[in-house]
């Protein structure tokens, strides 16, 4: 056996790999495709579902616990200075 016709061999095995490898690869993408479909108008159709039922929540929510506080607005917190100069026009 010559080195050409090893070379060959192992290009025609290369080749074979090759088409199977490919041929497997195309045939579980098409499977997840099919897969994925199906999965997918079975969410759609209990979507759909789930929105044409009305919710059995009550009409009109409970009272409040408590009322709440009135929030005042426009105020500056307690604490918070209002100006950073001096009472007396001092400065230090």
């Amino acid at each position: 056996m010559t080195e050409d016709d090893s070379a060959r061999r192992e290009f025609v095995f290369g080749l074979l790999l090759a088409t199977i490898a490919t041929g497997l690869f195309a045939g579980l993408t098409a499977l997840a495709a099919v897969l994925g479909s199906v999965l997918a108008s079975d969410g759609l159709a209990r979507i759909l579902a789930a929105r044409h039922t009305k919710p059995t929540t009550p009409e009109s929510s409970p009272p409040p616990p408590a009322p709440r506080a009135h929030r005042h607005t426009n105020h500056r917190h307690a604490r918070r200075a209002l100006s950073t100069r001096r009472p007396g026009g001092v400065l230090h």
